[in-house]
């Protein structure tokens, strides 16, 4: 396996004396959103590497060097022997179209030996949880599904996601790779804690929460929250919410807060808010999270050093740690004892629940990916 991670910065990607664009297949890629508006970096890369898949999303900060960084270009660069990458790709409208689009596109995939599936999609305009569920509907439930939600900063606005075509709003790319000389490690964990009374969700549509315990659900954040509601939508970063089936209670999901009406008292997340299942506000400490990080890596580790991880972790995270973000990296990269690697803040993340190993959208929680030769 051959891996690089390029670093862009005044207007150019540096680029390594014995770099050999064609010995690379696939390239991911995570600019700062003022960065990839404001500048050609993306088309750069594509020129640069001409026979590889490169895909690019805006981020919510960028994560590479043992570091998190904030107004950034990153590019991990990975090249594969005895492996088949195969990269599909759509437009997306409305949040609905989320499964369907997930289906159809996991039907694109052809070949033997799925390694695992990487996705890069569009953080505004989603449904994350349906979006990996319809992944799931066709390459099955222990599928190893990875990946993130494109940011926009703390603002919250359009997303950009781009490969055949420029960076652009709704769109969703997932990357397949196939063959046995590829495995994939993951980890997730988040290191939050909940706190407050267990509520009901008692009416909900999608990823679009209304009421629990038969009240309004906006009305109740908002009392939580005190004087911090009004900051809303971004003061609800630091206060997701954790929602669990209660006929298995331990499989949990964190929820963050996309975008409230206040017309409606409807608050829109990055997944599913099912009827009928347990919601729990959930606060968090710097120390907790930062070890929760390190627990992700342990999750994760286990081959040797010549691999490279993919981190994705949450802007809330990265908001709530401020100055500290660079210590969770820290804790994920030293956990996997020093190896390559290269990632971005998101607005969902997409892996394996590290209990149930059924992979799904989260949010609040750094993931690890592990891609490494077989």
């Amino acid at each position: 396996m051959r891996h690089c991670v390029l670093h862009f910065q005044q207007g150019c990607w540096e680029i390594p004396a014995d770099f050999a664009p064609d010995s690379y297949e696939v390239v991911f890629t995570f600019l700062d959103p003022e960065v990839a508006r404001s500048t050609d970096a993306f088309e750069k890369l594509k020129a640069l590497l001409p026979n590889a898949k490169v895909i690019g999303c805006t981020t919510g900060g960028e994560i590479a060097n043992g570091q998190a960084y904030v107004g950034g270009g990153f590019a991990a660069v990975l090249g594969f022997d005895n492996v088949s990458v195969q990269v599909v790709e759509a437009d997306i409208d409305t949040a609905s179209e989320s499964f369907g689009i997930g289906e159809a596109l996991a039907n694109r995939f052809d070949g033997e030996e799925l390694a695992g599936v990487f996705i890069v999609s569009d953080g505004a305009r989603v449904n994350g949880s349906a979006l990996v569920e319809g992944f799931r509907s066709v390459l099955g439930t222990h599928a190893s599904i990875n990946g993130g939600l494109a940011g926009d900063g703390d603002r919250f606005g359009e997303t950009l996601v781009g490969c055949s075509g420029p960076m652009s709003p709704g769109k969703v790319v997932a990357v397949a790779f196939f063959g046995t000389g590829l495995r994939l490690r993951t980890g997730s964990f988040g290191g939050w804690e909940v706190f407050g009374p267990m509520r009901k969700i008692t009416k909900s549509e999608g990823n679009t929460l209304y009421q629990l315990d038969n009240k309004s659900a906006l009305e109740l954040y908002k009392r939580y929250l005190g004087d911090e509601a009004e900051k809303l939508p971004g003061s609800a970063l630091f206060y997701p919410l954790q929602v669990s089936n209660p006929a298995n209670p331990a499989d949990t999901v964190v929820r963050t807060i996309l975008g409230i009406d206040e017309a409606t008292g409807a608050m829109t997340f990055a997944g599913d808010m099912p009827e009928g299942w347990t919601a729990q506000l959930m606060v968090g400490e710097t120390n907790g999270l930062i070890e929760g990080a390190g627990k992700a890596g342990l999750a994760a580790a286990g081959g040797d050093n010549h691999g490279f991880a993919m981190l994705v972790s949450c802007i809330g995270r990265r908001l709530l740690l401020g100055q500290r973000a660079t210590e969770e990296v820290r804790a994920v990269v030293d956990a996997l004892g020093g190896i390559a690697h290269a990632g971005f803040y998101s607005y969902g993340e997409i892996s394996p629940n590290g209990f149930q190993g059924t992979c799904n959208l989260h949010n609040q929680t750094m993931t690890v990916t592990v891609f490494e030769a077989a």
